[in-house]
Parts: structure tokens; sequence; C-alpha cells
């Protein structure tokens, strides 16, 4: 999703007269669906390129 930045983006990523970031969220649940991890990062506009892989195993 593309988010406003903030006053830590600003201090963190150099971000020069951009005003948005990339933020990625995820979240991983247990087999017993509690969740296990969860996790969001930020990214400049022109760095970003996302690549996403799964494998589910049973």
């Amino acid at each position: 999703m593309i988010s406003p930045i903030d006053n830590r983006d600003k201090i963190l990523l150099d971000l020069g007269k951009d005003q948005h970031v990339v933020t990625v969220r995820s979240q991983i649940h247990l087999a017993d669906g509690r969740q296990f991890q969860f996790s969001e990062s930020r990214h400049k506009l022109d760095k970003f390129h996302f690549v996403d892989y799964a494998e589910r195993r049973k």
C-alpha cells in the first residue's frame, strides 16, 4: 500500500521531496491459527520492487 510519510520515514529513508512510501505488512499464523509473526516494512517509491513467492506443504 502507498502511505504518506511520517517523521521517522523522513529521518531514516532520505526521501528528498517524496511524500509517500510503500508499506508492506505481513502476518504469519501457526497451524492452530495463532499469530506467530507480524512485520511492517517501509520502502522508498523509487527503490521498491516486490516479488512474492509462497509454498505450502502438507
